[in-house]
């Protein structure tokens, strides 16, 4: 469901100004998350800000209006033809006197984006002219190139941003040149991962405008940018500014800083220490502020009981749950971004009553369970009948110790955490049924935009998946504060890892450059599309991680005295097992691509020539599992 920017209509008389907007003719370009078709209809940032200014300056934009154009074609016409309003448009010196400007609305930055096998890095703009760049045929990124020093005519346009990508990856262009948020999505739509090239350098910020061509009565204009205003007002209640909330709808930074973080505190995932929200979802949430430039106040960090929070994030815009299992009878309640961790859910018993949860069935014993929560839905669908509710975990932990109820249903290591808090013998109470265990997610309101919570997410994998200087992700730091690592419930084999290294190697011999660029594609059989944790990664002699079909983001990176979030150097100890043994295993812990948390790991490496002569390491892992 699209999040609705709720604006006041109010019915205003036709005037000679009412009949000038109906005679505008509206261009724009594929440019998301500004602008874009969405089945059908004209979507974005962008559309809903002129949709809404066009309603305070007295005239009903029709959505359907709006003509999307390559941006060249758009560029040109709004040049050329009067009455002609574009936007997203980036206001520049060059361009100042070519229209009569309305905002800045918003900003973004021209990003340089190159693959990851080559690892360019800028560090002088002097650098650019020694690469081929390209862009958006009449795109402000020219300007920005040009001003850095590029040859104009050295620069390579197109007029679609997929082929520029085809180009950067086929090796014709070195870097491709865009505005970041559309760019990220351009490049997800094509690879299926948002951060599949590199970002190399980062070059200006251009503001966003929305330009009325030349000739367009000045009053006009006036009248546009008297309602833009307006918009921009925050109101005397305090409220946030209608301006605000569609940014808020649409930008994953705006939305950050107006929600409320909802939890009931839920060790080790969400709980106060000396007044501070802590947690592995509080961590993750304040990572993600930090990528964002932004910092949230502890007050923005609503603590509560388990219906109280739950409720108001059903029902409540600007709200997000902290952590919450993802089942089945919740998907459609809220939109999700994970997972982030998962927890099994178990009954705990008194211990001296433990016996009795062998020879009875879970209908047959009153458990009690916390209104709303995923242990008390696990307890209904294995079979629990006789099930006493309450919202709070400290009355069911008394009733249990004092025999009223024979079991209290509720996630395992939250579950320890309150009962070595609230029982008189904690020692006592152990756990004697497991009930199913679910995936924790961050859960946003319905309402909320989708394309907000898929930049979370997209930033979330980021968090997961990239590698800092010591090679550890910021996921991994995160989860080893709090938590050991587990077993995985993976099916992969030593002899699955060991088989597709023997045809990873035998395929380098025959073609290292084709296989190094399908290996870093992701393709079969190089990630089993079946068991995305089955697949294939490989290093040089000197540590350096060639190509990675699970991970593009470590491709480039060189590893040496890096380690794993233990502080064990295992890419060093692979290399250098394989070059004095020729193959052998490494043990060490990881994240897994299919399961949250960390794991033990264990991979299978060996030694090999590519068809290019050269030395490659190849690898491929298998998540332990407790069967071992």
């Amino acid at each position: 469901m699209i999040f609705t920017v709720s604006l006041l209509i109010i019915p205003i008389v036709a005037d000679e100004s009412n009949e000038e907007f109906q005679g505008l003719a509206w261009v724009t370009e594929e440019y998301p998350p500004y602008t874009f078709i969405d089945n059908g209809t004209p979507s974005g940032l962008m559309v809903d800000m002129v949709t809404a200014i066009s309603r305070k300056a007295g005239y009903e934009l029709p959505k359907q209006s709006i003509h999307f154009l390559p941006w060249n074609e758009a560029y040109q016409k709004a040049l050329t033809k009067p009455r002609t309003v574009i936007f997203s448009i980036a206001r520049t010196p060059e361009r100042e006197n070519l229209f009569s400007w309305v905002g800045p609305v918003v900003s973004s930055d021209i990003a340089l984006y190159s693959s990851r096998d080559r690892n360019i890095t800028l560090h002088d703009r002097k650098e650019l002219a020694n690469y081929t760049i390209g862009t958006i045929t009449d795109d402000v990124t020219i300007d920005f190139l040009v001003d850095a020093g590029v040859r104009k005519d050295s620069i390579v346009t197109r007029s679609d941003p997929y082929k520029l990508i085809h180009d950067l990856d086929d090796g014709t262009l070195d870097l491709f040149a865009y505005g970041n948020i559309a760019a990220e999505y351009h490049i997800k739509n094509a690879t299926g991962n948002p951060g599949f090239y590199k970002i190399s350098a980062r070059i200006g910020t251009f503001p966003v405008y929305i330009g009325f061509s030349a000739g367009t009565p000045e009053n006009l204009v006036k009248k546009f940018q008297n309602a833009f205003e307006t918009l921009n007002k925050t109101p005397d209640n305090g409220e946030i500014s209608e301006t605000e909330r569609i940014l808020s709808s649409w930008l994953l930074d705006e939305n950050l800083k107006h929600l409320e973080y909802l939890t009931e505190g839920y060790y080790p995932y969400t709980f106060m220490e000396d007044g501070i929200p802590k947690g592995i979802s509080i961590d993750i949430l304040h990572e993600v502020f930090s990528r964002y430039g932004i910092t949230i106040p502890s007050e923005r960090f609503t603590f509560g009981t388990w219906e109280e929070v739950y409720q108001k994030t059903l029902t409540q815009n600007n709200t997000a749950l902290c952590i919450i299992a993802r089942s089945p009878e919740r998907e459609d309640l809220f939109q999700w971004a994970g997972p982030i961790d998962k927890t099994s859910n178990v009954v705990f018993s008194r211990q001296d009553s433990a016996d009795e949860f062998k020879n009875k069935t879970l209908e047959e014993m009153k458990i009690g369970a916390i209104t709303d929560d995923i242990a008390t839905i696990a307890l209904i669908n294995s079979g629990g009948k006789d099930i006493i509710y309450s919202t709070d975990p400290k009355e069911l932990i008394k009733k249990l110790e004092s025999g009223e109820i024979d079991g209290w249903a509720y996630a395992s290591m939250p579950g320890y955490q309150l009962i070595n808090k609230y029982a008189s013998d904690p020692d006592s109470i152990v756990p004697v049924h497991s009930l199913q265990t679910y995936d924790y997610y961050i859960a946003f309101n319905k309402n909320t935009t989708p394309q907000v919570v898929q930049a979370f997410q997209d930033m979330l994998d980021i968090i997961r998946t990239e590698k800092d200087q010591t090679g550890v992700s910021t996921y991994d730091y995160i989860m080893y504060r709090y938590v050991d690592p587990v077993y995985s419930e993976s099916s992969i084999t030593p002899q699955d890892v060991t088989d597709l290294v023997n045809q990873t190697a035998t395929d380098l011999a025959r073609d290292a450059p084709g296989t190094i660029k399908n290996i870093n594609a992701g393709l079969p059989p190089y990630r089993n599309a079946e068991r995305p944790d089955l697949y294939v990664f490989m290093y040089d002699t000197a540590v350096n991680m060639v190509a990675h079909a699970d991970n593009i983001r470590m491709v480039g990176a060189n590893y040496h005295n890096k380690t794993d979030v233990a502080g064990k150097p295992f890419r060093d100890n692979i290399v250098q097992g394989a070059l004095t043994n020729g193959s052998g295993w490494e043990d060490y812990i990881y994240s897994n691509p299919v399961e949250s948390g960390l794991f033990w790991k264990t991979t299978r490496y060996q030694l090999a020539v590519g068809s290019d002569g050269k030395q490659y390491i190849v690898c491929s892992g298998m998540f332990r599992n407790n069967s071992e």
